[in-house]
């Protein structure tokens, strides 16, 4: 009986570890093949970044900026993409959204409002909790699209920025 159980005893130990060895391989087969897989879609979500990235920009570049029309409206000189045309932005309030990346007024006009005002406060703190940030989009935008008077006629109804 002795033999009997030892020759037993060997049998599962070895069908044991048999199994811990499938296990392991096919566990492992089995990560590779997830890594794999995972960085495919991260490479395909990065191409397509680039590729929004450069939709955006293209769309950026679509509707050309007339600073005659610009100066005309406002009777000064306007840089092409100044934040501070939109009322209630000044040096320091475009200083903040530039380190943002908001650098254009195409990328202000896409920027929702309560997302300008996180960044203030994140940046400039409970100070800058008095800044209403909710025209800004929509005089970036007429910005963008050149409607210097309807920007202008805008504006004038606005007390400082609301």
């Amino acid at each position: 009986m002795n033999e009997r159980f030892a020759s037993d005893l060997v049998f599962i130990l070895v069908a044991l570890l048999v199994a811990a060895l499938l296990g392991f391989v096919i566990g492992y087969l089995y990560r590779r093949i997830r890594l794999a897989r995972f960085l495919k879609l991260e490479n395909e979500n990065e191409q397509l970044r680039i590729r929004l990235d450069a939709c955006i920009k293209q769309k950026e570049k679509l509707i050309p900026f007339n600073d005659a029309a610009a100066k005309d409206a406002f009777k000064m000189k306007i840089k092409e993409n100044d934040l501070k045309i939109v009322e209630g932005i000044g040096e320091k309030i475009e200083s903040i959204l530039h380190n943002h990346g908001i650098t254009t007024w195409y990328q202000l006009s896409q920027t929702p409002a309560d997302e300008i005002k996180d960044i203030l406060l994140a940046d400039g703190g409970p100070a800058y909790n008095i800044h209403e940030p909710k025209t800004w989009p929509a005089q970036a935008l007429m910005a963008y699209e050149g409607k210097w008077s309807q920007l202008k006629e805008y504006q004038d109804q606005l007390t400082a920025g609301r």
